[in-house]
């Protein structure tokens, strides 16, 4: 890789920013006002601290009155392979959903009520009073009665078949109404859980996400601070005609609430933040810490329209788990567009595959990396030694062009004229170092989402690395006091480390541009440092990716310079312009026309 290609990956960088704007760029969302009888439901979703993790003895209904008769709580838990689905009756919903082995995390731990809690407003309650009808080690059945008469029916079923799955659950939501009147809604809401970040210094924050009619799209918790252009918002509202899942997701894992239904249906979305308290943790003193949101969301029921003794069933399934490409693609819905890989989402799904067969080749995801690594710049060889020659040819053309810079640095035009007259003669291709770097944005893209957003990492070693999705850290350095950029400790990871110097070896062994002062000579000195620092405390797998491809470039440097032959600076010889045609239709600008040769033709016989 050649020095002026450090400044295009300079360039990447902040057009990595660019893609996961473009990930997250999307219509903006009507902010409907909450109604009066549930604002302060809605303030304290925002402000209410993490330890509120219990269910209260009663449950608040959505006119703010509190039942005289508390609610005891019957719970009941289905284990599916490494999946538990606790369930409660207070909302009658799953309170959460544990998931061992290498996951090992809680889902929905700080959610406000049970995954499957119905609200007949977006930001308050399930007030119904359930009751456990039936249960079994596949699956329960709640039952209550509304205020107004309407009996829910909720039974939660474990799937089974070819599309089922131990993170996948079944939910049947029956709606009966008993009084004597009409019975029209369209404010009912099935609260899908809330999502958290493992740590409040993850580089990617947790979002709510709605699919309208195969359009996914998300909403970080930072999109609720605003902007240049926008307020501060305290909760987030859209309806859709076609709204055939929403939910909530961090970085390795999502709760997806589909609707299983023949036609789409329309619905409405709604989504808040609220701040954690880490007051009291091992995050304590994380100056992320005191602004650390989880984010939760409901998704709205079709209109509901009951006469008298009407009833009407609605069908979902809720998908609590690992945000796994395959796993998602495989249980279809169109799951898998929760994976939001960006503008390079097609390559982002190829290189996935790929990396999945290059793990049960190798049995490690470490070697997998470093295997993919291998195969993608071995494909782009070709394109990089092209562009490696064409910076070396320009290189030659740096005196000249120097004496050229000299000598009309008065007529700046003059100048320009006069350097593209040397290209020519020459037959340099100014843009020929640039043009296969293009074809390396796309890879380049693709893969960091891959290895940015790939659940199968977390808790995956390789060699001195005990997490993939985690920086490699070997050793904590504690100072007596706070440094600057470092604070009171130092964490030593040597991933990052190996990155930096591959980098700085392989600028030495890369051809310099032809035109580069000394301000761009301090610029591709400093780059090394500049993404040891941003990079630092990436995930160890980006890390391990960076290394494998600085070390194959650096091979491939030293291959080129003992085999390749080191390009001579020669003028090419001017092809002669052909004569002029004879033909008055010859157009010569035109390839399809041809100058016709006049044959020879023989006597002719006879009179």
């Amino acid at each position: 890789m050649d020095r002026k290609a450090w400044l295009v990956i300079t360039l990447c960088t902040f057009g990595l920013i660019a893609n996961v704007y473009y990930a997250n760029k999307y219509p903006p969302i009507e902010k409907a006002p909450a109604p009066a009888a549930v604002a302060p439901a809605a303030a304290s979703a925002t402000t209410a601290p993490a330890a509120a993790t219990t269910p209260a003895a009663t449950i608040s209904s959505a006119s703010g009155v509190t039942p005289s008769v508390p609610v005891v709580e019957e719970t009941h838990t289905i284990t599916r392979g490494t999946v538990t689905w606790h369930f409660s009756n207070k909302g009658g919903g799953i309170a959460k959903v544990v998931l061992t082995g290498t996951d090992n995390l809680t889902l929905n731990q700080f959610g406000k009520e049970p995954i499957g809690a119905l609200r007949r407003e977006a930001a308050g309650n399930d007030a119904v009073i359930y009751k456990v009808i039936e249960k079994s080690d596949k699956g329960i059945t709640f039952e209550g009665t509304s205020a107004d008469g309407i009996i829910v029916k909720k039974v939660y079923e474990v799937t089974e078949g070819a599309k089922s799955d131990e993170h996948l659950i079944n939910l049947k939501l029956t709606l009966t109404n008993t009084g004597a009147t009409a019975h029209k809604s369209e404010e009912y809401y099935l609260y899908s859980g809330a999502a958290n970040s493992m740590r409040p210094d993850e580089a990617l924050k947790p979002s709510f996400f709605w699919n309208d009619a195969g359009d996914a799209t998300q909403k970080l918790t930072d999109s609720f601070s605003g902007g240049w252009f926008s307020t501060e918002q305290a909760e987030m509202r859209s309806t859709h005609t076609r709204l055939r899942f929403s939910g909530v997701m961090s970085r390795f894992d999502a709760i997806i609430l589909s609707h299983e239904s023949t036609t789409d249906k329309p619905g409405k979305v709604w989504a808040t933040r609220f701040l954690l308290d880490h007051s009291t943790d091992n995050f304590k003193d994380l100056s992320t810490a005191s602004k650390d949101y989880a984010i939760q969301s409901a998704m709205g029921l079709p209109p509901v329209d009951l006469a008298p003794a009407g009833t009407v069933t609605e069908s979902y399934s809720i998908y609590a788990g690992p945000k796994e490409y395959h796993r998602l693609a495989a249980l279809e819905g169109q799951r898998d567009f929760v994976m939001f890989y960006g503008m390079f989402g097609f390559i982002s799904r190829l290189l996935t595959q790929v990396m999945r067969w290059m793990h049960d080749i190798s049995g490690n995801w470490g070697a997998a990396i470093i295997l993919l690594t291998l195969c993608i710049r071995t494909v782009l060889w070709w394109p990089q030694s092209k562009a490696q020659y064409s910076m070396k040819r320009m290189g030659l053309l740096g005196p000249k062009m120097k004496e050229l810079q000299v000598k009309y640095k008065d007529d700046p035009q003059k100048q320009q004229v006069e350097t593209m007259k040397l290209y020519k003669d020459y037959g340099v291709n100014p843009v020929g170092g640039c043009l296969p770097m293009l074809l390396q944005i796309p890879i380049f893209f693709g893969f960091y989402s891959v290895l940015q957003n790939a659940a199968e990492l977390r808790g995956q070693p390789w060699l001195w690395v005990q997490d993939l999705s985690l920086p490699d850290t070997i050793y904590t350095l504690n100072f007596p006091v706070s440094l600057p950029l470092i604070g009171t400790h130092f964490d030593l990871n040597p991933l990052p480390l190996i990155m930096g110097v591959t980098m700085i070896l392989q600028m030495k062994l890369t051809p310099q541009p032809a035109t580069v002062d000394k301000t761009q000579k301090m610029m591709f000195t400093i780059m090394p440092f500049f993404f040891l620092f941003i990079c630092y405390n990436f995930a160890s797998a980006l890390s391990l990716y960076w290394s494998t491809q600085n070390i194959f470039a650096i091979f491939q440097s030293y291959i080129m310079k003992l085999y390749m032959k080191e390009p001579v600076l020669e003028k090419v010889e001017a092809k002669p312009k052909a004569p002029p045609s004879n033909n008055p239709f010859f157009n010569p600008m035109n390839p399809n026309h041809k100058e016709k040769k006049v044959k020879p033709r023989g006597p002719k016989l006879g009179g």
